[in-house]
């Protein structure tokens, strides 16, 4: 049967390598024997760019890294030019098997010309894709004479792939007392936010906090995923790497999906801590579930998201009322929203409309967004952004707003944790959701 293959497989790459004729990227995705992606990535322990995406509950994770081609840019286009950017880098695949996963990342805040984090899309060298089990692998080359004998060879490789341990040092326990950036400046500013409010500047606006642990060890990025994808199996654990250093999460909120013309998004908004009972826990769900300010909060932010999907031509419909999502220290209300992707739409196009959303920006958009950078002392860059990937050719994707994370670099790490401010915010209750929210990123920090 290796034989066969192998015949198959060869004859598969040479064909691949003559219709490339030196132009662009030959790439080769092939089933491969079960592995995870994680350990891959930390075996492989390559420098930045990487992509790592996972949901436990689901089953699916994604590692990638190499980059063979990237785009970077800024503005309030940047979704429109990195899917031109993307187009015409399809164009320039030759593929045997499936196309491939191509990893983005988006800032918070658009930026300019000149200035403000870069949007980000590359090109992987390989990445590994587990779903229920099954792995597959894609790996990319540039078409020069003889990229399929190296793709071969490399595919072997990855059959074969072997792990290397790599056991981190022992924990450091979490401070008692961490330093925010700007100090002790947020109680005043949701004052001054519900202010704004009253005064009709805007409906909502999400204020995030920032917190800077420095220790004498490097922390482990990828002994923080593990315990992140162990301790938050319904969230989506992901790594991305930024200019500052990698941002690694374990996220509750899915931006935009797509796969066969189903488009899949979803409000979440409204917050409430976990019982430390069952009883407690029970009669906590359900002073959310009928709480006015979160009901209301909530309602903003899957009505904008209903709007701004039917502004681009998605039909999108929403289930009657909002659901618990119980994770593990903090409880919120979630609406699924579904839809059909018309055929003259563009995965990133319809992302760039919805991205940032009522849950991590504001509302009205337009007014609330400018207002944030005069309150928060500290860079959002990818925090509340939008990442993951999008396949070559656009039919399908993944994006995710980044949220319970820290910014890794050496032996520091920067948490970001926010809050929706609405009408009738209280300045004490919207600094205990925060530090709540900021548990699930230090407590896995290693």
């Amino acid at each position: 049967m290796d034989s066969v293959k192998t015949i198959d497989e060869a004859a598969l790459l040479a064909d691949a390598e003559k219709r490339a004729a030196g132009e662009g990227f030959v790439s080769y995705t092939f089933p491969a024997p079960e592995l995870d992606p994680l350990a891959v990535l930390e075996t492989l322990n390559e420098p930045a760019p990487r992509g790592y995406f996972e949901n436990p509950s689901r089953k699916r994770s994604h590692a990638a890294g190499s980059p063979l081609r990237q785009w970077a840019g800024r503005g309030d286009e940047r979704f429109l030019q990195a899917d031109r950017w993307l187009r015409e880098l399809d164009a320039s695949l030759t593929c045997v098997g499936p196309r491939p996963r191509i990893i983005a990342t988006f800032p918070f805040y658009p930026g300019n010309d000149t200035d403000g984090a870069e949007a980000r899309l590359f090109l992987p060298g390989w990445q590994v894709v587990s779903e229920d089990g099954l792995t597959t692998v894609t790996l990319c080359e540039p078409a020069a004479p003889g990229c399929a004998t190296r793709l071969a060879i490399r595919a072997e490789s990855f059959r074969k792939f072997s792990y290397r341990s790599n056991p981190p040092p022992p924990r450091a326990p979490v401070p008692t007392v961490l330093s925010e950036v700007g100090g002790s400046w947020f109680p005043s500013a949701v004052v001054r936010a519900t202010e704004l409010i009253k005064e009709g500047s805007f409906e909502k606006i999400v204020l995030s906090r920032a917190f800077d642990w420095r220790r004498a060890e490097p922390f482990s990025t990828y002994a923080t995923l593990h315990r992140l994808r162990r301790g938050n199996p319904p969230c989506h654990t992901f790594l991305v790497d930024e200019a500052e250093g990698a941002l690694v999460g374990a996220t509750p909120e899915t931006l935009l999906s797509l796969f066969d013309g189903a488009v899949r998004s979803e409000s979440v908004a409204g917050t409430t801590r976990r019982g430390e009972s069952a009883s407690e826990d029970a009669s906590l769900a359900e002073a959310l579930l009928t709480s006015e300010k979160d009901l209301r909060e909530h309602s903003a932010v899957t009505a904008s998201i209903l709007r701004r999907l039917r502004m681009v031509g998605v039909l999108a419909a929403t289930s009657r009322n909002a659901e618990l999502l119980r994770l593990g220290n903090v409880m919120h209300l979630r609406t699924p929203i579904e839809g059909t992707m018309p055929a003259d739409r563009r995965f990133l196009e319809v992302a760039g409309e919805l991205h940032p959303t009522p849950a991590v920006g504001g509302k009205p958009r337009a007014l609330a967004l400018p207002f944030i950078p005069g309150f928060e002392p500290h860079q959002r860059g990818l925090y509340t952004g939008a990442v993951g990937w999008v396949c070559s050719d656009g039919s399908s994707g993944k994006l995710f707003v980044a949220l319970r994370c820290a910014r890794i670099k050496g032996s520091e790490a920067r948490a970001f944790a926010g809050a929706g401010i609405v009408a009738g915010s209280d300045p004490d209750a919207e600094s205990t959701e925060t530090e709540m929210k900021l548990r699930t990123i230090l407590e896995a920090l290693i």
